[in-house]
C-alpha cells in the first residue's frame, strides 16, 4: 500500500495510449467509490489529450456513448454486464488494469471478476492485463494463470509499526510503548492520544451499527480537541451532510451530529455525496476520526497516521465469531502512514488480556496473508454465469461451456473441474426446465426470457420464482404484501 502501484499503472496507460492510438483502456475497480477516485485522478491527468469516462451503476444499460472514450473507469459488475449486452467496443481494448485483484478471493465479488477476466482473455487475447494488489501470497500462481510477468516489490515510503493495545498501553515490537489515559475506555484513550499528536485515525469495525455507535461514543473525546476555527468549519460541513436529502433521515441527523464534533462513520448505507464529503474533509484534516466498515479498506486513498482494528473477530454464518482473514488485516493496516505527511504510521489491534495480545501478534502481525483461491463453485454464482455465457452467445453447447470453465482460475488452481462440471450439468437441466434455454442437437440457445434474466443480472432461480409467482397471481388476489413477500424470498435478499 502507498508504494506507487497506481503510478506504474499510469505509466502502462501512457505507453498504451502512445503506442496504440485506437486501443481503449479499461480500469476495473471493485467499488464505486474507488472507481470515482480513479476517474477524477485520470481525468485531471489525461483530459487535455484523451477522453476519460466512468461507468458504474445501472446493470441494464449498454452505455453506447463509451465507444468514443479512450480510458474507461468501470466496476467489475458493470463491465461484466456490458459483455452480457454484447457491446462491440470491447474488442478494441488494448490494456486491462485490474485494481485490488486479490478480490478474486472474495466469495461475493471474486467469481464475477474471475469470469470477466476469463472472457476478456478470449475476446481480446492480445490485450495487456495489469493486476494490482498489496496483499497476495500466491501471486506467482495468479501471474501464471494470466500469462503475466510477476513484479514484486516490498517498497513502502512510510515505515509501518504494528502494535497491540491492552492494559492502557499500546505495545510495539520495534519501538517504545505509549502509556494512555487509564480512566478512559480503550477507543477513547487511543483517540485522545492520537489527537494529542495532532494526527488523524481510521478505526475499522465489523458492522454498520457498531461503526455508528462508536462514532457517537468518541464525540465526547474529540469535542475538547478542536480549534475554534475548526468548530465553525465543522458546523457548516455538518449542515451540508445533514441536508443532502430534502428530508433528512435519522441516519443523516446522527452523522451530522458526529461530524460537528470532528468524527464521522463511513459505510455502504450512506449516500454517495455524504461519503465523498467525509473522504475529502478527512483528507484536508478537518474530520479527525473515521469509523468505517471493511469496504473502506478496498483501495480508497484515505491514509491516516493511525489505524485501529477494533474488531479482529467477525461473525461468519456456520462458523460463529472467528478471526478475520490476515489478508484483510493487511489491507486495513496498509492505510496507516501518509506519504508527504508522516515519517511513519501506526496500526493497533485491541486486546483484553496479555494472553489475547500474544495471540493477536502471532496471528496477524507475524501472519502471512492467505492464498488467493477461486470461489467459482458456489452454486448461485455458477448458475448466473452459466446462463450469461449462453445468453450472450459466448458459449453455445455443453462442450464450449466446459471448455470455458477449464480456462478459469478455478481450473488452473485445482487442476481439474470435475466438481464444477457436475454442477454445470445440473444447472443446464434446471435452465432448460425453467425455459431459459432450449436444446437442439448439440446446440444450446437462450430463450427471450433467458436472455432478459441474464441482462437484468439476477439469479435464474430468483427469476424462476418470480415467474411462478406471476402465474399464481393470475388466479389469486395480489396485495402489496404478496409482492414484498416474493421479493424478500429472493436469494439476493
Amino acid at each position: 500500500t502507498a508504494g506507487g502501484k497506481t503510478l506504474i499503472a499510469t505509466l502502462a496507460m501512457i505507453h498504451n495510449l502512445l503506442q496504440k492510438r485506437q486501443a481503449k483502456i479499461v480500469y476495473i475497480a471493485p467499488l464505486v467509490a474507488l472507481t470515482y477516485e480513479k476517474y477524477e485522478y485520470f481525468k485531471k491527468l489525461f483530459d487535455k489529450e484523451f477522453k476519460v469516462a466512468i461507468s458504474v451503476g445501472d446493470l441494464d444499460s449498454t452505455d453506447n456513448w463509451l465507444v468514443d472514450y479512450d480510458i474507461i473507469c468501470i466496476t467489475t459488475e458493470k463491465l461484466d454486464s456490458l459483455l452480457r449486452h454484447n457491446v462491440p467496443w470491447v474488442k478494441s481494448i488494448g490494456l486491462i488494469i485490474v485494481d485490488e485483484i486479490h478480490l478474486l478471493n472474495d466469495s461475493s465479488r471474486g467469481p464475477t471478476l474471475e469470469v470477466l477476466l476469463t472472457k476478456l482473455m478470449q475476446i481480446v487475447p492480445r490485450a495487456q492485463i495489469f493486476g494490482l494488489s498489496a496483499t497476495i501470497s500466491n501471486a506467482d500462481e495468479l501471474a501464471k494463470w494470466l500469462n503475466a510477468t510477476l513484479v514484486l516489490s516490498d517498497f513502502r515510503p512510510v515505515k509501518l509499526y504494528e502494535g497491540v493495545y491492552f492494559d492502557s498501553k499500546i505495545h510495539f515490537d520495534e519501538k517504545d510503548s505509549y502509556q494512555l489515559n487509564s480512566s478512559e475506555e480503550a477507543e477513547n484513550a487511543i483517540v485522545e492520544n492520537t489527537l494529542n499528536f495532532n494526527k488523524q485515525a481510521l478505526i475499522f469495525t465489523s458492522t454498520r451499527k457498531s461503526a455508528e455507535s462508536l462514532a457517537e461514543k468518541l464525540c465526547k473525546t474529540t469535542k475538547f480537541k478542536l480549534k475554534r476555527q475548526e468548530n465553525f468549519q465543522l458546523e457548516a460541513l455538518s449542515n451540508e451532510v445533514e441536508n443532502v436529502l430534502e428530508y433528512p433521515t435519522q441516519q443523516c441527523k446522527k452523522l451530522s451530529k458526529c461530524i460537528k464534533l470532528g468524527v464521522a462513520f463511513h459505510h455502504a448505507g450512506l449516500l454517495g455525496t455524504q461519503r465523498r464529503l467525509i473522504e475529502n474533509n478527512f483528507r484536508n484534516g478537518l474530520i479527525k476520526i473515521i469509523i468505517a466498515t471493511p469496504t473502506l479498506a478496498m483501495g480508497v486513498n484515505l491514509p491516516a497516521f493511525r489505524v485501529l482494528i477494533r474488531d479482529a473477530k467477525r461473525y461468519y454464518p456456520g462458523l460463529g465469531a472467528t478471526y478475520i482473514p490476515v489478508l484483510e488485516y493487511k489491507q486495513f493496516v496498509g492505510r496507516a502512514g501518509r506519504p508527504n505527511y508522516d515519517t511513519f504510521g501506526e496500526s493497533i489491534l485491541l486486546a483484553k488480556s496479555e494472553e489475547e495480545a500474544k495471540d493477536l501478534i502471532k496471528h496477524f502481525i507475524y501472519g502471512q496473508p492467505e492464498n488467493i483461491t477461486s470461489k467459482l463453485a458456489i452454486e448461485p454464482i455458477l448458475r448466473m454465469h452459466t446462463l450469461a455465457l449462453i445468453a450472450s452467445e459466448f458459449c453455445n453447447s455443453e462442450e464450449t461451456i466446459i471448455e470455458f470453465f477449464n480456462k478459469t482460475f478455478y481450473a488452473f488452481h485445482y487442476g481439474e473441474i470435475s466438481l464444477v462440471q457436475e454442477k454445470i450439468y445440473e444447472i443446464l437441466e434446471q435452465l432448460f426446465e425453467w425455459k431459459f434455454i432450449t436444446k437442439s442437437k448439440n446446440r444450446i440457445n437462450p430463450t427471450r426470457i433467458g436472455k432478459r434474466v441474464s441482462e437484468l443480472y439476477i439469479d435464474p432461480l430468483t427469476a424462476h420464482d418470480f415467474l411462478e409467482a406471476l402465474k399464481i397471481s393470475l388466479k389469486k388476489q395480489v396485495t402489496e404484501f404478496s409482492i414484498l413477500q416474493i421479493m424478500s424470498n429472493a436469494i439476493e435478499m
